[in-house]
Formats: C-alpha cells, sequence, structure tokens
C-alpha cells in the first residue's frame, strides 16, 4: 500500500514538472509580453479607479491620464538609463587599450614570478616554463582573435536581433495595456464564472504569495542594491558606476555569492592603498546591501518561499540548464509552481 501511494506520488510529480518545464519554455516566451501588459494593468487599476470614482473623472480620461502618465515616466527612465550605461560600456571600449597593456603588464610579471618557481623547484633551465606558458597564451589568443574576427558578423546581427525583440517586446506591452483598459473587466468577469474558478483562482493567490512575491522582491531588491553600488561607485569617482552597480546587483541576487565578493576586496585594495575614505564607503555600500536584501525579504516576501539556500541554489543551476540566463528567476519560480499545483491537487483527493 506505502509503495503504490509512493509510486502515485512520484508518478504525479513527474507529470507536473514535466508540464511546468515544457510550459515555461515553450508557452511563457508566447505569452510573456500580454502576461507583463497584465501586471502593469493590475498595478495602475487601483490609481485609475481613484480618479474615475473618487474623483468623478469620465473613464477614457482616467485610463488615458494613468497610462500616459505611466509610459513617459518609465520611458523616461529607461532611455535614461540605456544611455548612461551606453556611455560608460562606450568609455570602456575606448579605454579597452589602456587596461589590456596594464593588466598584461601585471598578469606578465605575475606569470613569471610563478614559473621562475616552477624552474626552481624542478630544477630546471631558467625561463623553460616562462617560454611554455607564453607559447600556449600566444596560441590561445590567436585562436580566440580569428573566432571573434570571424564571428563579428553573427555577433553584430545577434545583438540587432536582441534589440529587434526588445522593441517588439515593448511595443507588444504597449497595445495590450491599451487594449486592457477597455476588456480587464470582462476578463475578471470570464474568469469569475469559470467551472475551474475555484482550483485556478487557489494556485494564482498561492502563486501571486509566493513566486510572483519572489521575483517582484528580486526586482525591488536588485534595483535598490543597483542604486547603492552605483552610488558607492560614483562617490570614489569610478567612470562604470552604473555599469559596476548593476553587475554587483546581479551577483547579489545569486544565493551564497552576495554582493561583498566584488565591494570586500575592492575595499581591502583601497585600504592597502592606504585609500581608507574610499574603501569606508565600499564597505559600507556592502552594509547597506546586506540590510536591503535582509529588510525587503523578510517584507515583501515574508519567508513564503519556504526553500532552503541549497534547493535555491539547486533550482538556478537547474533552471540554467534548462532555461539559461532566464533560468535564475524561472527555476525558483518553477519549484514554487511544480509545489503549489501538487498541493492543491492533493487537498482535493
Amino acid at each position: 500500500m506505502y509503495a503504490r501511494s509512493l509510486l502515485k506520488t512520484i508518478a504525479i510529480l513527474s507529470l507536473i514538472t514535466a508540464i511546468v518545464c515544457l510550459s515555461l519554455k515553450y508557452i511563457l516566451p508566447l505569452v510573456f509580453p500580454f502576461i507583463l501588459a497584465y501586471i502593469f494593468m493590475r498595478m495602475l487599476l487601483p490609481a485609475i479607479k481613484f480618479l474615475n470614482k473618487k474623483c468623478g473623472l469620465p473613464s477614457w480620461f482616467s485610463y488615458s491620464s494613468i497610462l500616459a502618465g505611466f509610459f513617459i515616466s518609465a520611458s523616461g527612465a529607461f532611455m535614461l538609463i540605456i544611455w548612461l550605461l551606453c556611455r560608460q560600456v562606450q568609455l570602456l571600449v575606448n579605454n579597452f587599450p589602456v587596461y589590456y597593456q596594464l593588466y598584461s603588464s601585471f598578469f606578465y610579471n605575475s606569470l613569471k614570478k610563478c614559473c621562475n618557481c616552477i624552474d626552481y623547484y624542478l630544477s630546471v633551465q631558467n625561463g623553460t616554463t616562462l617560454n611554455f606558458a607564453n607559447e600556449k597564451i600566444a596560441d590561445l589568443q590567436t585562436c580566440y582573435i580569428d573566432k571573434l574576427v570571424n564571428n563579428a558578423g553573427q555577433i553584430f546581427s545577434g545583438c540587432f536581433s536582441v534589440f529587434a525583440r526588445v522593441m517588439t517586446l515593448i511595443l507588444i506591452i504597449v497595445i495590450s495595456m491599451i487594449v486592457l483598459c477597455r476588456d480587464i473587466d470582462k476578463i475578471h468577469n470570464v474568469y469569475a464564472k469559470s467551472r475551474f474558478y475555484p482550483q485556478i483562482h487557489k494556485i494564482m493567490h498561492t502563486l501571486k504569495e509566493t513566486g510572483l512575491g519572489y521575483i517582484k522582491s528580486q526586482g525591488i531588491i536588485i534595483c535598490v542594491n543597483w542604486f547603492v553600488c552605483s552610488i558607492a561607485f560614483l562617490l570614489i569617482h569610478n567612470p562604470y558606476f552604473i555599469l559596476i552597480g548593476l553587475l554587483i546587483s546581479l551577483v547579489d541576487a545569486l544565493p551564497i555569492l552576495g554582493s561583498g565578493m566584488v565591494l570586500c576586496p575592492v575595499g581591502i585594495y583601497y585600504i592597502f592603498h592606504n585609500n581608507f575614505a574610499f574603501a569606508a564607503i565600499l564597505f559600507t555600500a556592502y552594509i547597506i546591501t546586506v540590510f536591503v536584501r535582509e529588510i525587503l525579504e523578510a517584507r515583501l516576501l515574508g519567508g513564503n518561499m519556504d526553500i532552503l539556500p541549497f534547493f535555491m541554489l539547486l533550482s538556478i543551476y537547474i533552471g540554467l540548464k534548462i532555461f539559461g540566463i532566464t533560468g535564475i528567476v524561472l527555476g525558483p519560480f518553477g519549484v514554487v509552481i511544480i509545489r503549489t499545483i501538487y498541493e492543491t491537487f492533493a487537498s482535493t483527493e
């Protein structure tokens, strides 16, 4: 009896897992713009109803004014961030030869010391290991430069393709939000009258509190830590403060790692160079990012994810293998969906 129950549970979990993974991989990309448009409309709906019912303004004016304000502010913030990132990437590309020469010199001197130690302990002629290492490095450089030159066209077309997809996504979201202004109440009525409403509503409510809460909290935390780290690197006069702040906030979103992987070593570097003011700024930024993550995760998520760090890391790794870079978010979100559907199914039996 126990073995049959166990096999049944495994079969149900396997079926749910397969359906969720296939849906996230093949169906979600098709409906993702419309889901985003609906989420944005749900966020704006209280303000629209306030203007319409509390202030007595016409429905068309309430919808138009709120949507116009949202589109103008969102597009302005988006264009400003993109412009700053492009400026800093351009600056990095222009200064790359100087950085390459400096780091090449540092790397060569360090490599020379290591090779001399190896020659000494192996009792071989001085310079043997260094010559071998230089030959291998030269081969690697030639190989990668050839690949870069040969694939330059593909890289350019790939960047253009990503830009076109992003612009198409934004256009679909804008159009969908405009259409939803008229149809969102009808959609809610159709959904409420569905025979599957109780089960679907229970699943969606749980996902809103857990999976969507996780995505929302992570997005807010990444944005806040991006701002904090960017300000910190701006105060230490780093010209790439926006770019570095973004990278650190993305690293901080990964379990176990955190922003200290970058901020602490750089702070220690400034301590060794007797620049205690810059070191204090970076360590302060690290402390702020830790408190931001701890406080906002507790406030926005409230511990509802209930996934141990080990399993969170496992879900992210599996998500990266299945979905690519989006697996950082889709991995844990998929686990929450699987658990929610299974618990709903088990409670109805």
